[in-house]
């Protein structure tokens, strides 16, 4: 008698930092493991064997599934959460050969790194404008500015320029009143802010 492929059982916490990893692998053998009891057992039902083979607090999310597809697709919506491509980009351009790492592991790493960032068939002008963006994010000497603009999940040039210079008036303006004077520089500011494009409300905010 031929002996069919185990699976185990999945119980990865959707919480966890390999969740999107672990969900994937296991998926792939589970559907492997699925198709081989279907050359024996025809009539299996693959909605049935899923829940056998997951933890019960997984599924306590599929419970009410009727469906397979309906609950492959709700386990999958629930532990690969969508990549925010923007820190993805960055993440990849900002990753360096670690000490003792040989090129081989380096580029393995960078390839994998490079899934998250969605690379997609784009215009010359769409590509330059992409690469500006990048590395207009990575020289900002402000870490709280960098931080704000890598957690819009998309971001063109012209958006990430105008978020980078409010947050940087705003910084200005911040430090501006804990100054002597604070009162006058601050008028100064604002004029400035007027006159680039009504961003007066930064001002009214930090009041």
């Amino acid at each position: 008698m031929k002996r069919l492929p185990r699976s185990e059982r999945f119980t990865t916490d959707s919480d966890s930092t390999n969740a999107a990893q672990e969900w994937r692998h296991w998926l792939k053998a589970f559907k492997n493991f699925s198709l081989a009891v279907q050359q024996t057992t025809p009539s299996m039902d693959k909605l049935g064997l899923l829940m056998n083979y997951v933890a019960p607090r997984v599924f306590d999310y599929i419970a009410d599934c009727t469906t397979y597809n309906a609950a492959e697709k709700s386990l999958t919506e629930l532990f690969v959460k969508p990549k925010n491509k923007v820190f993805a980009r960055y993440v990849l351009a900002t990753r360096h050969l670690e000490p003792g790492e040989s090129l081989d592991l380096f580029l393995q790493a960078l390839k994998l790194l490079a899934k998250d960032c969605q690379f997609k068939a784009v215009t010359a002008v769409e590509a330059s404008d992409n690469y500006v963006r990048d590395a207009f994010i990575n020289a900002l000497g402000s870490a709280t500015i960098r931080q704000c603009l890598l957690e819009n999940k998309t971001l063109d040039l012209q958006s990430a320029f105008d978020q980078a210079h409010t947050l940087e008036t705003a910084q200005k303006l911040s430090a501006s009143y804990a100054q002597p004077g604070a009162t006058n520089a601050a008028m100064t500011l604002s004029l400035d802010l007027e006159d680039s494009g009504g961003q007066e409300s930064v001002e009214e905010e930090l009041v």
